[in-house]
């Protein structure tokens, strides 16, 4: 963790794409967060996007934003998340899910630094830093023809690869200190200690 850390340090101030690997729940949303807040993009937005959590039609609605009357309940143009994050970072998170074609459309934007909205003809230019995260193996995923080689090498400019906690062990009572500590941060608590028993250990909260 250290350094991987470090690395985070390394990479932050640079505009290089960071692909961001691990299991889920490793904590790979914060390291991106991390690198947008510690870089000189740092005052402009932090946008996020789960790639997972959406269909390709909504994908392609939210990262490229549509044009009023693009389709069926398109009432007012709506600006995509690429759009939001000018200047700043965007987040692609689970970048493994998505499709072969929204795959396309996402190197577009990477290789030429613009795009345009669902039923438009505009091109827009945006200046994004874009960074992606993973809890597949995306070589493996190119493999069998899932995830483009060419997008894999324009995301994959540094990669950080995040253990899982059973993997540093040593971690666990700052963690056990840390969620008590943000969830009554608010409210004052009475100091209480969390054991861990058979191991001696204690972390006060």
């Amino acid at each position: 963790m250290v350094r991987l850390l470090e690395t985070v340090a390394q990479v932050s101030p640079t505009e290089a794409t960071v692909l961001i690997t691990g299991e889920s729940g490793t904590g790979k949303e914060m390291i991106a967060g991390a690198i947008h807040f510690n870089s000189p993009r740092k005052e402009a937005p932090f946008v996020k996007i789960n790639c997972a959590a959406l269909t390709d039609t909504l994908l392609e609605s939210e990262l490229f934003g549509h044009e009023k009357g693009a389709f069926t309940g398109a009432y007012k143009r709506k600006e995509g998340r690429f759009l939001q994050a000018h200047t700043g970072t965007l987040f692609l998170d689970e970048v493994s899910e998505m499709s072969s074609a929204m795959q396309v459309k996402v190197l577009r934007v990477l290789q030429e630094r613009e795009f345009i909205r669902v039923g438009g003809d505009q091109v827009i230019h945006v200046d994004v830093r874009v960074i992606a995260a993973t809890n597949k193996d995306l070589l493996r995923e190119i493999e069998i023809g899932r995830f483009r080689e060419d997008l894999y090498y324009r995301l994959n400019v540094v990669t950080l690869l995040l253990p899982p906690l059973r993997q540093r062990r040593e971690d666990t009572p700052l963690l056990a200190q840390h969620f008590p500590q943000s969830l009554f941060r608010k409210e004052p608590q009475e100091n209480k200690r969390i054991h861990s028993p058979g191991h001696g250990s204690t972390a006060q909260v």
